[in-house]
């Protein structure tokens, strides 16, 4: 049987290895602290770093309608995304948020519970005055905020990722105005563009 520590060393061998390889397939994850205590209980004691964190990508969309939770959302469907977006999007959104612009609540929905009650439709994009094709899924989707709140990693425990972590803590959000939009160069860039959006990662709006 081999030691704690053989153990534990194995074990951040094995992190540091997953976080580079996330990073060589363009993925950004960032490394946990890795803490060897001398004083330690293999058995009791416990310690909060993760081994890795990553960023993921989530979609806030505001609506006029009144709800404070899953339950109280007034239609039975909820649009994920517009389709053609969603085929253009380098990366696949993983949390799309909807918050209610009456009570300031959110509930929030997972591109993972993606199946065959989602479907595609059609819907009328006020702002832009024309139809758009949507992912359409059931209000059984929705969660309730408290489970996403569980999820994200916490701000007191920050100082466990291993690198610059400020832009969590405070700042950003401001409007830049800029001539045009260009995306950053990605290899896998183009191979969702001019389709369908895959099934498992669209987004709709």
């Amino acid at each position: 049987m081999r030691s704690f520590s053989t153990a534990l060393a194995s074990g951040h061998h094995a992190e540091r290895l997953w976080v580079e390889q996330m990073r060589k397939r363009n993925c950004a994850v960032a490394h946990g602290r890795k803490f060897v205590a001398k004083n330690h209980c293999k058995k009791t004691g416990h310690v909060d770093t993760p081994d890795a964190a990553a960023v993921v990508g989530i979609e806030i969309k505001e609506r006029s309608c009144a709800f404070t939770d899953p339950k109280s959302f007034p239609f039975a469907t909820v649009y994920v995304d517009d389709l053609r977006g969603m085929a253009l999007e380098q990366h696949t959104n993983l949390i799309y948020v909807y918050v209610s612009k009456p009570t300031g609540a959110f509930v929030w929905l997972t591109i993972l519970d993606r199946n065959e009650e989602w479907k595609h439709a059609t819907a009328f994009d006020k702002g832009r005055q024309h139809e758009v094709h949507v992912l359409e899924a059931p209000k059984s989707a929705l969660r309730h905020a408290d489970e996403l709140m569980s999820l994200i990693y916490p701000l007191h425990l920050l100082e466990l990722i291993d690198g610059e972590t400020g832009a969590f803590r405070a700042g950003g959000g401001e409007t830049e105005k800029v001539d045009r939009y260009v995306a950053s160069t990605n290899p896998n860039a183009g191979e969702r563009a001019g389709g369908t959006a895959p099934k498992g990662g669209q987004r709709v709006g």
